[in-house]
Order: C-alpha cells, then sequence, then structure tokens
C-alpha cells in the first residue's frame, strides 16, 4: 500500500505540480492502468521468488547442451528483470527475501555467465544465444544496488563468498 500511495503521489505531482506543461491530463483511468502495472509486476516477483529455488535447482542438474543454455538464458534475462525491479524500488520485498534472492541467483548466474560466453563463442549459438551486454551489465548494478540496501552482516556474508569465489569478474561487486 505504502507502494502504491507513493506511485500515486509521484503520478499526480507528474501530472499536475510539475512546472512544465503536463504531457497527459490528470485523469483516473491513467492513474489506474501504471497502479495495476505496478501491482503485477508486485504480483510477478514474488511468484518468481517462490519458485526461484526450484528453477535453479532444475536448471543445474541438467547438462549444458544447447538447448539447456538457452534456458540458462532465458532464465537470467527474466532474473535481470525482477532483481531490476527489486533493486529500483518498483517493487519492495523484506530484507529476508532480498537476501535469500541474492543467495540463489548470484552463484547461479555466477557460474552460468562463463557458459554462455563460451557458447556464443560457437558461430551456430552466436545467433541463437545473442546476448545483450547491457543486460550484464544491469544485472550487475541490480545485484550491487541489493546488496548495498542489505544490513551491513549480510553485505559481509555475500561479499565474503564473492571474494572467495574462483568466478570473481562477473559479477564485478567491488562497488559494493
Amino acid at each position: 500500500k505504502d507502494l502504491k500511495s507513493s506511485a500515486q503521489e509521484q503520478l499526480e505531482y507528474m501530472l499536475t505540480e510539475d512546472d512544465d506543461a503536463p504531457l497527459l491530463i490528470a485523469d483516473d483511468n491513467i492513474k489506474f492502468e501504471i497502479l495495476s502495472k505496478l501491482e503485477i509486476m508486485g504480483d510477478f516477483v514474488e511468484c518468481w521468488f517462490d519458485a526461484s529455488e526450484n528453477i535453479v535447482k532444475a536448471l543445474e542438474q541438467r547438462s549444458s547442451t544447447n538447448e539447456v543454455v538457452e534456458v540458462k538464458l532465458r532464465a537470467i534475462e527474466v532474473t535481470s528483470k525482477v532483481l531490476e525491479a527489486i533493486a529500483y524500488g518498483t517493487v519492495i520485498l523484506p530484507t529476508a527475501k532480498r537476501l535469500q534472492v541474492l543467495k540463489v541467483w548470484l552463484p547461479f548466474v555466477r557460474v552460468t555467465k562463463p557458459i554462455i560466453d563460451s557458447s556464443m563463442m560457437d558461430c551456430e549459438n552466436a545467433v541463437l544465444l545473442k546476448m545483450d551486454g547491457e543486460m550484464w551489465q544491469s544485472l550487475e548494478s541490480s545485484f550491487v544496488s541489493i546488496i548495498l540496501a542489505l544490513p551491513s552482516g549480510d553485505q559481509a556474508e555475500l561479499l565474503t563468498q564473492w571474494l572467495e569465489n574462483e568466478h570473481i569478474r562477473y559479477p564485478d561487486l567491488t562497488e559494493a
């Protein structure tokens, strides 16, 4: 409810109180549509959070065939959007859930990115697995933002694991 009222206040400001000429006229339908989308994103993030451990377990049990690598890539793309929503406050999760989502997806992404990168080197897979570098950068920024919003004890735990890991090149958490 806090997020909904905050979003509504921001919309009202943008529509009525800003000094610039309004782009849109304040309308209850506009407010309803934008707020509905925020609620849908919140529901989606909760569902993705609930399914994350099972998704990662299922993907880790499979050998790295081209199809499995592509499914891993698609899972990371969705996770990127979910983490972005969490990191930038579009969806508010309690600290314990934010920590849990990092503990599930950070190791998976850390290990999977080199597999995806090596698959992309293969000419046949390059078209199939075309990956935008901006997505990896966005994912890395989301990880950093979420880590920075955690209590210092949780930050220390995650960063210690990161420093001890052999896949330290990605994601780069030095900013955190």
